[in-house]
C-alpha cells in the first residue's frame, strides 16, 4: 500500500480502519469511503473498484459517486420513481 495505481486503475486502502477507494479521472482525484476494513467488506470494495475501472473504460463513469457510494437511499434519490412505484408506495404506506 501507499504505492502510486497506474493511470485509470483504483487503489484500495486501510484509512483509520475503513475501506478507501482512490483513483484518477480526467486530471480529477476521487476518493470514496466505504464500511469498515474486514474480508466481507474488502470484497465488496473490490467489486466496487472493478465497477468504477470498468465504467471509466466504457465512458459511463459516474463523478457523482451516487452508484458506487453502496448508499442505497442516495442511490434511491438518484433514481427517479415511475409513476407506478410511486402510487405503489403511495397506497402501502397508507
Amino acid at each position: 500500500m501507499g504505492h502510486k495505481s497506474s493511470k485509470g486503475s483504483v487503489s484500495i486502502n486501510d484509512y483509520k480502519g475503513r475501506i478507501r477507494l482512490r483513483w484518477r479521472h480526467l486530471q480529477k482525484r476521487y476518493s470514496l469511503n466505504l464500511s469498515i476494513w474486514n474480508q466481507l467488506n474488502l470484497l465488496q470494495a473490490k467489486k466496487t473498484a472493478l465497477q468504477i475501472e470498468q465504467d471509466i473504460i466504457t465512458g459511463s463513469f459516474d463523478n457523482t459517486l451516487v452508484k458506487y457510494s453502496g448508499n442505497t437511499v442516495a442511490a434511491a434519490k438518484a433514481t427517479p420513481k415511475s409513476f407506478v412505484e410511486l402510487f405503489e408506495d403511495k397506497h402501502h404506506h397508507s
